[in-house]
């Protein structure tokens, strides 16, 4: 397994790209391109990819000595699947797959606990559509040792996948296991990463976009300063006391949603739970509101109505935080205001908004999260 470190940086100004593949990458992912082979066909500066299965939790973490830029997503798988794919996470790609093309995938990872006897996590890594038949190719298991290290794969397809379904399926439930997996590179055309390349790292840090450039209520246009991104939905969902399902829902502002379904009443309301990343650091004394749209499938409550525990806390144990609130939703969509008033500080991406579902039994599905600062 090669041990060369590699990550991505942007240079100061975007190198000018040409070419069918690199032509349809977003302009600030051309200088990262430059510095790999082939052609570049991920955004490598994000870890928060969509993330699905049962028994297995994920949060982020970020740490000086993470290589490729200091931030992993870890995943804490609880028991072992039927499948592999029965705890799996999607790093979308940016382009289709033609037929016969040679695509690579390159991560650093690491195992921090496993069931396994050689004391190694284990990965299954596949191209595919994620879109029924779910078709792919270049399966590949990886043992992962305990150490940061490289892992690469390299496969020529045998199919065509178009852009909107093209991923790379990291398989998780291979073992009872903790693995962090930090930066992920993607390209064509070469069958190796990080033997052709070393440039400087680049830490994948949580990025804000225009809020003009974002659909959202207009009673929310002047709520204060956006700090997160609602169009990205790789909440960190967990615990044991249900079940969560990833939905399009065209009537609503964004798009989709996700449904979270209590089986039971947990021991503790975070036994079925999410956490929604926000960008900008957290001072003592910042005023916040989050705008959360959602609305209750059904509820075994004295009202049949959904109840939600929301509160800002760090995005790593012990999850300290402040602002512990409960709301209640009804069976049409509405949007509910939260305010905060932060009571201790976060350094920058280091806090979420967690919200907690299981206090009933119920069925309650999540749409776009909005998080202001208000002062």
């Amino acid at each position: 397994m090669m041990t060369n470190r590699i990550a991505l940086a942007a240079g100061a100004a975007l190198l000018c790209i040409a070419g069918p593949v690199t032509a349809q990458l977003p302009p600030e992912l051309a200088a990262f391109d430059a510095q790999v082979p082939g052609d570049l066909i991920n955004d490598p500066t994000r870890i928060d990819w969509e993330s699905y299965g049962q028994n297995y939790e994920t949060s982020g973490r970020q740490a000086a000595d993470i290589p490729g830029g200091g931030a992993a997503r870890v995943f804490t798988v609880k028991a072992k699947g039927a499948n592999p794919y029965d705890v799996a996470t999607n790093v979308p790609l940016l382009v289709q797959i033609g037929s016969g093309d040679r695509v690579t995938v390159g991560f650093y990872a690491r195992t921090v606990s496993t069931e396994r006897s050689d004391g190694k996590g284990i990965i299954g890594v596949r191209f595919q559509e994620n879109a029924a038949p779910y078709g792919g190719f270049g399966d590949t298991n990886l043992l992962i040792g305990s150490d940061w290290d490289w892992y690469e794969v390299t496969a020529r397809a045998d199919k065509r996948i178009r852009k909107a379904d093209a991923i790379v399926a990291l398989q998780l439930a291979g073992a009872k296991q903790q693995i962090e997996i930090g930066q992920t590179i993607v390209v064509k055309g070469s069958e190796t990463i990080v033997a052709k390349t070393t440039v400087a790292a680049a830490a994948p840090q949580p990025t804000l976009k225009d809020p003009a450039t974002i659909e959202m209520p207009d009673s929310l246009r002047s709520a204060g300063q956006l700090i997160n991104d609602p169009t990205q939905r790789g909440w960190g969902h967990g615990g044991t006391a249900g079940t969560w399902q990833e939905l399009d829902v065209p009537e609503i502002w964004l798009q989709k949603a996700t449904r979270f379904t209590a089986t039971q009443v947990g021991e503790n309301r975070w036994d079925l739970s999410t956490s929604v990343p926000f960008a900008t650091a957290v001072k003592e004394g910042d005023q916040m509101m989050v705008a959360v749209v959602a609305r209750t499938i059904s509820a075994e409550t004295e009202d049949g109505k959904g109840v939600i525990y929301a509160r800002i806390q760090g995005s790593f144990p012990p999850f300290e935080g402040f602002g512990d609130k409960v709301f209640k939703i009804g069976d049409r969509w509405q949007m509910v205001n939260l305010p905060f008033t932060a009571t201790r500080a976060f350094g920058t991406g280091d806090a979420t908004v967690a919200l907690h579902f299981a206090g009933a039994k119920q069925n309650v599905e999540v749409g776009p999260v909005y998080v202001f600062k208000t002062n």
